[in-house]
């Protein structure tokens, strides 16, 4: 039987999920900012022992590569690594647009050819981190930065029924209302996609080196200083 564990740390979700032979058998969630350095590995154990299972019962371990939350992916990162190392496992590293956007895709159960999804992460103020998957789950455009304003929608293919969904799609809804444009709402990073999308990989052989990857950031990491200290 082929079985992977998989982690999605990049959003304020914190996600564990096992899938055998490609369908999902165990999943695990708790969506609490900042949570990740505290609860990730105790949800692994505990999917763990409900399945009656060892990491080393597993034939990888898949994690969400990013872009997101900078600690969040460190964290993920470096359990993931560990788990690998420790039990000489392959390491799988799924993008994690396109894990939200297969989630959007499940939920909207549309298959019109004209379907775009477009995933985004929060960034800081009306930014965020997006990339457009086709129906077919084909990436239309890979994953870029994009500040969101009053002229953003005149860039929409008008011949395309775009679904703009996860934690970054709120706050564009009033500057992107428009008869293309429906907005899916409660779609988040879950591990569950990820193990759906690394199980294919895990087949196709796209394995990560374990000891030289980095998590997409997309943008480095910039410190601030909290509010009541300036």
């Amino acid at each position: 039987m082929k079985r992977i564990l998989s982690i999605e740390t990049s959003t304020s979700v914190c996600s564990v999920a096992i899938h055998e032979d490609g369908k999902c058998t165990a999943l695990k969630e708790l969506n609490v900012p900042n949570a990740h350095s505290e609860k990730l590995t105790v949800l692994i154990e505990s999917i763990l022992k409900e399945k009656n299972l060892q990491v080393s019962d597993c034939n990888a371990v898949a994690i969400s590569k990013g872009p997101g939350s900078y600690t969040g992916l460190r964290i993920g990162t470096s359990v993931a690594k560990g788990l690998c190392y420790a039990c000489n496992l392959p390491l799988i590293t799924v993008d994690t647009l396109q894990a939200i956007a297969l989630s959007c895709k499940e939920t909207v159960k549309n298959d019109n050819a004209d379907n775009v999804y477009m995933p985004m992460i929060d960034a800081r103020r009306m930014e965020v981190y997006t990339a457009e998957w086709s129906q077919a789950m084909t990436n239309l455009r890979e994953t870029y930065a994009l500040i969101v304003d009053e002229n953003t929608k005149q860039n929409f293919d008008s011949n395309k029924h775009y679904y703009l969904c996860g934690d970054g799609s709120e706050k564009c809804k009033e500057l992107l209302e428009c008869e293309n444009i429906t907005f899916v709402p409660d779609i988040q990073a879950t591990a569950k996609t990820i193990g759906d999308i690394a199980d294919t990989m895990f087949d196709n052989g796209e394995f990560a080196d374990v000891a030289y990857f980095e998590p997409f950031y997309l943008k480095e990491f910039q410190a601030t200083t909290p509010k009541k200290l300036l």
